[in-house]
């Protein structure tokens, strides 16, 4: 009985790609939100739009930091 060597399921050569582009749809999560609480007034605004746009950037983001440290070669 032979053990296998761990295999990640994402290849590590597609790290930082991976963390560009999910850094990028963050931020564009994030100006989303920054606009829309700028031009809305607050009566306008809708809570659970903001948690929403508000959630999606903030995991994103985290995951796109998580792969630029990984592409870096900082494991925790």
């Amino acid at each position: 009985m032979g053990y296998q060597a761990y295999q990640p399921p994402i290849d590590t050569k597609h790290y930082s790609n991976l963390a560009i582009v999910l850094t990028f749809i963050g931020f564009c999560f994030l100006s989303y939100f920054v606009i829309y609480q700028i031009t809305q007034n607050k009566s306008q605004r809708s809570l659970t739009k903001e948690l929403s746009v508000g959630l999606f950037a903030s995991l994103f983001l985290s995951s796109g930091t998580l792969f630029s440290f990984l592409a870096l070669g900082l494991y925790f």
